[in-house]
């Protein structure tokens, strides 16, 4: 499981708050369980969609891409080497002061 969310991702449905979003990963069991936290991301940081016409980091969408793909490497082709990845300093090579790379 891989769980991605940024510091300013509220929900559009039921209105809750960017922290809620944050109380699944540490309920999960360990066991390639992942989570990724961008710093300042809303939640349309996780597609192309513009809200209320807000800066987008461009480091957002290239961090969600790499990660996501070796994920699905890993556990859809058997990838060993996208696991490891994951599993190791790849990830945080990505990312930006703030942002948060968990894994269990």
């Amino acid at each position: 499981m891989m769980l991605m969310t940024g510091t300013k991702d509220g929900s559009p449905i039921g209105r809750t708050a960017p922290a809620s979003r944050r109380e699944v990963y540490p309920a999960l069991p360990k066991g390639n369980k992942f989570e990724l936290v961008l710093k300042d991301a809303e939640h349309h940081a996780f597609s192309d969609a513009r809200d209320g016409g807000e800066s987008e980091n461009p480091n957002h969408h290239r961090v969600i891409q790499a990660l996501s793909t070796a994920f699905w490497e890993s556990f859809l082709r058997g990838e060993q080497e996208a696991m490891e990845w994951l599993q190791g300093d790849g990830p945080e090579a990505l990312m930006e002061k703030g942002d948060l790379w968990q894994k269990k």
